[in-house]
């Protein structure tokens, strides 16, 4: 079992218990006699490691886009979607040991668990070898979203346009946005506005002007409209524009 993993990984692990103890949810535990390790911690480091490698490759390869932007670039790719769609690639799933609870909930399709496990993956890759290795590994499995980069000039869409085509492109309702907070003097004033759906709050975001703070609601919409409204994203990467 750990041979196939390795394989589909690219990576052989010189101490396995690292790897044996990424594919173990908390929730295996439940029953037994004794309790094994479980990869929440395993999952938290790769975390970390998966944030700094693409934020590195991103500051040394778009040296073209602003802080804002690279910042967005970099949401979208350490997105729960991203990493779940990477974990479906590798079929990861296949091997995480659940408790008989989680696959009872269908576990092995949950988002959440499916990105947790990616990530301790990266977490137990990087224990077991160092950063160097580590990071080309974890380029290699953002491949296929990188690509799609490299191909095309990358451009900051208008989220709130976004937004509002995919709304009505199925319907005629309109989001709604709200400044809900203010905190700050001048010139250190932040802005909080909510973005709605039929009195819905489907989007939260911050800002140092009410512009940024309606746009960033309107972007976090965009990446969680799935959980809100039984709609497909306009394009899997919403914030490219298709000249």
């Amino acid at each position: 079992m750990i041979e196939e993993l390795e394989q589909r990984l690219n990576y052989t692990f010189k101490n396995k218990e690292f790897l044996r103890t990424a594919l173990i949810h908390k929730s295996y535990n439940e029953g037994l006699q004794r309790d094994l390790p479980d990869n929440e911690k395993l999952e938290f480091l790769g975390d970390s490691v998966i944030s700094l490698v693409i934020t590195d490759h991103l500051y040394r390869n778009y040296t073209h886009l602003k802080e804002g932007e690279l910042s967005k670039l970099k949401a979208h790719l350490v997105s729960s979607n991203s990493l779940q769609r990477i974990a479906a690639n590798l079929e990861l799933t296949d091997f995480l040991m659940l408790g008989k609870g989680e696959e009872k909930n269908n576990g092995r399709n949950n988002k959440k668990i499916c990105a947790s496990l990616f990530e301790a993956v990266v977490g137990a890759i990087y224990m077991d070898s160092n950063y160097k290795v580590a990071a080309s590994t974890v380029i290699s499995f953002f491949k296929e979203f990188l690509i799609k980069f490299s191909e095309k000039e990358v451009k900051i869409n208008d989220y709130k346009s976004e937004l509002q085509e995919l709304i009505q492109k199925k319907n005629n309702y309109l989001p709604i946005y709200k400044i809900i907070e203010e905190s700050g003097k001048p010139p250190n004033v932040n802005f909080t506005a909510g973005v709605y759906l039929e009195e819905r709050q489907i989007g939260v975001g911050t800002g140092k002007n009410k512009r940024k703070a309606e746009q960033d609601a309107a972007f976090n919409a965009l990446k969680n409209i799935d959980e809100f409204i039984n709609y497909e994203k306009l394009s899997e990467v919403f914030f490219l524009k298709n000249d």
